[in-house]
C-alpha cells in the first residue's frame, strides 16, 4: 500500500490485505539492524557482549510493557501470535487441571482464529470439554450468551478475541470483562486490534494476551504473550529458564527492539490512521455502489463496530477462485479469509459460522487497507474492483 510511512509501492497495484500483515516500518528495521550490530551477543551470557544484549532485550521488554500498561516481567517474546496462542492455551489448561485434579471446561466462540481454535480442539481431544458460542451475522458472539455459557459449563478457561480478522468485528470485550468471574482465565487474541482501535481498558483483565509484530510494522517472526503474574502456565517446551521458563530459547534483542519501536509508533498513530482507513473503506464501498455491483456486507456497519480498515463482501453467484485470480491479475491484492487458511480448499469457517453457504463463503472477499492510504485510493481501488467483478460475471464464472 503506498503511504508516507512504509514504502513506495506503485499506485498501479492496490494492497488490500493489510490484516494478513503490514510491511516492516523503516524505523523498526533501523532499530533491528542497530541492535544486531551493537549487541550481537547471547543475552544469557555473562560476559560484556552478553550483558549488552541482555540490556537491549530488557529495554525492549520495558518499552512493550509500558505500551501495554503492564509490568515488564509479564512480557514474553515469541516467534509470533500462533506460538503465543499455543503457549497460553496449552499452558493454562494443564496448569489448572493439575491444580484442581480434574479436566478443565473450555469456552470460546466460533469467531476465534485457527491458532486459538486448533489448540482448543486438541485440548478437547485430551479430555477437556469445549463449548463454542454461536455468532451474529458479523462474527460477534453476544456477551450475555457467552457469559451464560461460562456459567452453565462452569468454565475455567475462556477465549475471546478483541477483533475478528475476517469481518473486522470488534468483540464485546468491555461488557464481557466486566462480568467475567475473577477465577476464570481469559485468553485474548488481540492481534488485530493494536494500532487500529483505541486502547480497550478491558484488556487489562485478560490473563493472557497475544500480539503479532508484523500486523503493525515489526519484522515478521516476533510476537508477544503478555501473561499476568498470577496466571498459572505450564511450559509448553522444556530446556532452559528463559523468560521465566514460559518460553525457553535464546531471545533476539534485535527483533524485540524492532517490535517495541513498531508498537509505540502504531499506538501513537492510531487515531489518524483509523480516520484515514475508514475514509478509504467508505470510498471503496461507494465506488462499488456507483458501478452497480451487487454485494452483501458481512462486516458490521455501525461506527466503532469494526476495524476501520476492514470490509468483508460477498458477491453472490461469482466463482470465488476465479475472482481471486482475476483480482490479482488486475493488481488487487485481496484475500478470501485468514492468511493462515487462504490456501485451504474449504471456505472460511468463520463465514460459514455466520450462516453463509459454502458457495457464498467462497464468493467472499476480505479487503483491508494498510497504513496511511492517500486520499482517493479507496475510490480508485473500488473502481478497479467493480470492473473486475463485473468482468468475472460477464465471463460466466458463476
Amino acid at each position: 500500500m503506498p503511504n508516507r510511512r512504509c514504502g513506495s509501492e506503485k499506485l498501479d497495484r492496490f494492497a488490500l490485505d493489510a490484516n494478513a500483515g503490514e510491511p516492516a516500518r523503516e524505523e523498526a528495521l533501523e532499530a533491528f539492524v542497530r541492535v544486531a550490530r551493537e549487541a550481537p551477543g547471547n543475552p544469557s551470557s555473562l560476559h560484556r557482549n552478553g550483558r549488552r544484549a541482555q540490556g537491549a532485550l530488557e529495554d525492549a521488554r520495558e518499552r512493550v510493557g509500558a505500551a501495554l500498561g503492564a509490568p515488564a516481567r509479564e512480557i514474553v517474546f515469541t516467534s509470533g501470535a500462533t506460538e503465543a496462542n499455543n503457549i497460553a492455551l496449552f499452558g493454562a489448561a494443564p496448569a489448572r487441571s493439575r491444580l484442581t485434579g480434574a479436566a478443565v471446561p473450555l469456552v470460546a466462540s466460533l469467531a476465534e482464529h485457527a491458532s486459538v481454535v486448533g489448540p482448543l480442539r486438541r485440548l478437547q481431544q485430551d479430555g477437556h470439554s469445549l463449548a463454542l458460542a454461536p455468532l451474529d451475522a458479523h462474527a460477534r458472539p453476544a456477551a450475555p450468551a457467552l457469559l451464560a455459557l461460562v456459567a452453565e459449563r462452569r468454565a475455567q478457561l475462556v477465549a475471546l478475541q478483541w477483533a475478528n480478522n475476517e469481518t473486522g468485528a470488534v468483540q464485546p470485550v468491555e461488557e464481557f470483562a466486566a462480568a467475567l468471574p475473577d477465577d476464570v482465565h481469559w485468553h485474548c487474541d488481540a492481534v488485530q486490534g493494536f494500532g487500529k482501535l483505541p486502547p480497550a481498558t478491558a484488556l487489562a483483565r485478560a490473563d493472557t494476551l497475544v500480539l503479532s509484530g508484523h500486523k503493525f510494522g515489526a519484522p515478521k517472526g516476533v510476537g508477544v504473550l503478555r501473561r499476568r503474574e498470577d496466571a498459572p502456565l505450564d511450559p509448553l517446551m522444556a530446556g532452559g529458564g528463559h523468560q521465566g521458563g514460559v518460553r525457553p530459547g535464546t531471545e533476539s534483542p534485535a527483533l524485540a527492539t524492532a517490535f517495541a519501536v513498531a508498537l509505540e509508533l502504531a499506538l501513537a498513530e492510531q487515531p489518524e490512521w483509523s480516520e484515514q482507513a475508514a475514509r478509504a473503506a467508505a470510498e471503496l464501498l461507494a465506488a462499488l455502489v456507483a458501478a452497480g455491483v451487487s454485494f452483501q456486507a458481512n462486516h458490521p456497519a455501525e461506527p466503532g463496530g469494526r476495524l476501520p480498515n476492514t470490509l468483508n463482501l460477498t458477491f453472490a453467484g461469482v466463482d470465488g477462485r476465479a475472482l481471486l485470480v482475476a483480482c490479482d491479475a488486475e493488481g488487487l491484492s485481496v484475500a478470501s479469509g485468514s492468511a493462515c487458511s487462504s490456501g485451504a480448499p474449504e471456505p472460511s469457517p468463520i463465514l460459514r459460522a455466520l450462516g453463509l453457504t459454502k458457495e457464498l463463503a467462497k464468493s467472499s472477499l476480505r479487503l483491508s487497507f494498510g497504513r496511511y492510504p492517500p486520499p482517493g485510493l479507496g475510490a480508485r481501488a473500488g473502481e478497479r474492483l467493480a470492473a473486475t467483478v463485473l468482468r468475472v460475471y460477464q465471463a460466466g464464472f458463476h
